[in-house]
Parts: structure tokens; C-alpha cells; sequence
């Protein structure tokens, strides 16, 4: 399970890497202004945040593996297709779609997540982060080794390849357990719980599942005739369902919390990832674009470049490390706070700034990591994909805005305007995430809203009718 999602990981992270690349390198061909360029990295957000509620919506209510497979064949088809753009209007449409197929990647963490026991789950967590430090790396990599030599078309082909994998190796996944308990299918749960033990090698307890209280069905929704209008109006009612329910009662506070700090997390982290090729690219004499209409970067901006994409690992370590052992809330402050003083200081070195861009990433990676464990910890079965795909897309705005806050100040001459509102951000995000009201550390995973057999929060559970 972990390999077969850390692939998705993996692959979401390729795609998200090579913007940094792609911008740049289209740039050169076409001859785009830094607003054009700018546009090929921000619209891939603005699907990314369409994508969301949706791909969130579909694993809620048709179940995470479906909703898996829907997403992947859905980026991998664009994402074939944006290799063969044949002009920079077919590229943005492309992106774009690309943009809506990643929107579905947290339920792939959903999934995950639903099979990891509340021992050390945080830990768990972070290994399956570890993949999108991969994927960073790799396409990092990639870019050195074919940018230069084949172009930018044959990296974003290549970058492809583990969306296909994903693919090939669906038949092999199963359905979780809680969203089949959830939705009433005990027979399934069970089967796939006795695969689990029996590749573990342990035996289940003793006992039987059962469903959790859900409320009860009025007249009109127990009845199976469903008009054409109900049919299509469906989707978007469960949809409007599903945002009732996060934005009430106990876990109102928190989601509307949560929105500003994914915000930040992902504005300072694809700010960072396009600030450090965009100062390379800038800055050096060996890096723009030839008289061939190509983009050169010297193999030493490459080498820094990807020295900073390592940056990840050691973050990821961190987070691991404190996580479970401090909380997700303190984990999340203190990685925060050290992202803010290290963009700070960017402001003011002078010569390279390899070593705190490396600390940034490394810092924003670990509270990326924190969140990610953090956030659907707090949200129940029934709606726990569609809370984080939320989170997600709100924060899918903070990197549509990281373009222009970044390539477009950068190509402009103001670099320190751009590292200082990235500082501010984290500082804000940090006193934020202080004020949230519940820790999930070493907390059961509740089922329904209303299941509060193993998990009581003041708050956060509303009584059911």
C-alpha cells in the first residue's frame, strides 16, 4: 500500500517540479512576456483547485479507489498531451487539465491513511510523504540530465511514466475498510481486513463489524424513485452536504483555520521551488535562452538546483522525528517558524544563497508533511477525503499566486519583496496554527461525525437526531 500510493506521490510531485522548469524553457521558445510565463504555473492551480472538491466529492461517495484511478488516468492522459503542445494557447489548455487531474491526489492519502493503525500513524504518514521528495528529486534529476540535451517536451513525457505505473498496478488495490463499513458493506470490509491479517500474519480479534448511528432517512429519501432533476442535481448536492458539515458546528473553527495555513504552506513551498530557479536563471551569466530559441542553465545552477530539491529528506526526517513526539500542532509552529527566519535572511545574504534556500524548502517540507497528517486526522470517514481535498484546493490558491509573486517580482528586479512576504506568511500561518482547538496526536480516527465511541472532543462531535 505504501508503494502504491507513494507512487502517486511521486508522480504528483513530477509534475509539480517541472513548472519550475517548463515556465522558463517555454518562455525561450515562444518568446513570452514573465505574466505569460507566470500563467503556464498558475493555471495548473486553478484546475488543481477545481479538481478538488470534485475528485474529494467522487472518493467520499463512490470510494477512494475508484476515485484514485479516476484522477490518475485523468493526469496522465493531459499530461501525454501537453508534451505534444503544438502552441503556448494548446500548453495552457492542457495545464489546465493537468491542473484538475492532480486536484484528486489526497485521496490516494486518504486511502493510505485509512489502512494505518493509530500507533505510530504520524510516522506512517511521513514515509509515504517521502515519495513526493522522491518525485522532487527525481525530476530535479531528470532536468539535468535531458533539459538541456532533448528539451523541455521529452521531460514532461518522461514525467508521465509513474502516472502510467499507477495505472497498470490498479487491479492490486483494495478498497478501504472504513469507507466500506461506512457505506454499509460489512461483508467487504471484513474480507479485506482478513487479507490484511493474513499477509501480517496475525489473526483479527474476536467479534464482528458493525455500522456506526448514522441519522435517519427521511420519507422522501428512503423512497427509490429519483426524478431526472434529482439525478442531476445529485453530485452537487452531495457536495453542498459535505461543505455543511465542515463548515458547522465543532469543526467550523478548524477548517476555516486550516484554509489560511494551507494557503501559506503552499504559497512559501512553490514560491521557494520557483524562487530557486528563478534567482538561478537570473543571477547567473551562464543561464537564459539561446540563440536557438532554447533554455540554457549552466550545469552548475542545475547541481544547486538540485541540491536544493534534497533539501525534502532532511525535512521530512524532522517532521518524523517530532510528529508523534511533540504533536502535530508544535511540529507544525516550530517547522513554520524556521521557514520564515530562513527566507528572511535570503533577503539580505549576498552571494549564493544555496544554503538558506536548502533550510527553507527543508522547513516548509516538514510543515507540509505535518499538515498532511494533521488535517485528515481531525476530519471523519464520511467526509474526511472531501475535507482534505478542500484544504487542498484552498491551498492550490496560495501556489497560483506563488508565480507571480515570485518570476514575476524576480524578472522585475525586486527579489527581497518576494522574500519577505513568503517570511511574513509563515509567521502569520504559525500564531494560526497555536490557535487551532484540537491536537490529533495519538487520537482514533472517527468514522462518522456522530461516532464518538473511541474519540470525544468538546466541540467537535454533534449529537445525532
Amino acid at each position: 500500500m505504501l508503494l502504491y500510493t507513494g507512487l502517486a506521490w511521486c508522480a504528483d510531485a513530477m509534475e509539480m517540479m517541472l513548472l519550475s522548469f517548463l515556465g522558463p524553457a517555454a518562455k525561450c521558445e515562444w518568446g513570452l512576456t514573465p505574466s505569460q510565463e507566470s500563467l503556464i504555473t498558475s493555471v495548473v492551480f486553478v484546475g488543481t483547485m477545481s479538481g478538488a472538491y470534485a475528485w474529494g466529492s467522487l472518493g467520499d461517495a463512490k470510494g477512494r479507489k475508484l476515485g484514485f484511478f479516476a484522477t490518475a488516468l485523468f493526469t496522465f492522459t493531459f499530461g501525454v498531451l501537453s508534451a505534444v503542445a503544438p502552441s503556448y494557447e494548446w500548453l495552457i489548455f492542457f495545464r489546465f487539465w493537468v491542473g484538475l487531474g492532480l486536484g484528486g491526489v489526497p485521496v490516494s492519502f486518504t486511502l493510505y491513511m485509512e489502512f494505518m493503525p493509530t500507533k505510530g500513524r504520524g510516522v506512517w504518514l511521513i514515509w509515504l510523504e517521502a515519495f513526493w521528495t522522491l518525485g522532487s528529486c527525481i525530476e530535479a534529476g531528470l532536468a539535468w540530465l535531458v533539459l538541456d540535451s532533448l528539451g523541455w517536451r521529452w521531460l514532461l513525457g518522461l514525467s508521465s511514466i509513474p502516472l502510467g505505473l499507477l495505472m497498470v498496478l490498479y487491479p492490486l488495490l483494495p478498497e478501504t475498510p472504513y469507507w466500506l463499513v461506512l457505506n454499509g458493506d460489512l461483508a467487504g470490509a471484513d474480507a479485506v481486513l482478513q487479507r490484511m491479517a493474513k499477509i501480517n500474519g496475525v489473526h483479527l480479534p474476536q467479534g464482528g463489524l458493525m455500522m456506526p448511528n448514522q441519522k435517519q432517512l427521511q420519507p422522501d429519501q428512503a423512497s427509490n424513485a429519483v426524478s431526472w432533476q434529482q439525478h442531476v442535481m445529485q453530485p452537487y448536492n452531495a457536495i453542498a452536504g459535505q461543505l455543511k458539515e465542515i463548515l458547522s458546528g465543532g469543526l467550523l473553527t478548524t477548517t476555516l483555520l486550516l484554509q489560511f495555513i494551507w494557503f501559506t504552506n503552499a504559497l512559501v513551498y512553490y514560491g521557494l521551488v520557483l524562487l530557486t530557479t528563478s534567482l538561478h536563471t537570473s543571477e547567473s551569466s551562464q543561464a537564459g535562452c539561446n540563440a536557438e530559441g532554447k533554455l540554457q542553465i549552466g550545469q552548475q545552477d542545475l547541481l544547486s538546483i538540485f541540491i536544493t530539491s534534497t533539501a525534502e529528506m532532511p525535512g521530512m526526517v524532522f517532521s518524523s522525528l517530532l510528529v508523534d513526539f511533540l504533536g502535530r500542532k508544535r511540529t507544525l509552529m516550530a517547522s513554520l517558524m524556521l521557514c520564515g527566519a530562513a527566507t528572511t535572511t535570503l533577503i539580505w545574504v549576498t552571494g549564493s544563497n544555496t544554503a538558506w534556500l536548502f533550510l527553507g524548502r527543508a522547513a516548509v517540507m516538514a510543515s507540509y508533511t505535518t499538515l498532511y497528517v494533521y488535517t485528515p486526522e481531525v476530519y471523519p470517514t464520511q467526509v474526511r477525503s472531501f475535507g482534505l481535498g478542500v484544504c487542498n484546493a484552498c491551498s492550490r490558491f496560495g501556489a497560483l499566486l506563488s508565480p507571480f509573486l515570485t518570476v514575476d517580482l524576480v524578472e522585475h528586479g525586486h527579489p527581497q519583496l518576494a522574500e519577505g512576504t513568503l517570511a511574513v506568511c509563515c509567521v502569520i500561518a504559525a500564531v494560526l496554527t497555536w490557535l487551532l482547538p484540537i491536537e490529533t496526536k495519538a487520537r482514533s480516527l472517527l468514522v462518522s461525525i456522530c461516532h464518538a465511541d473511541r474519540l470525544m472532543l468538546a466541540g467537535l462531535v454533534r449529537s445525532c437526531q
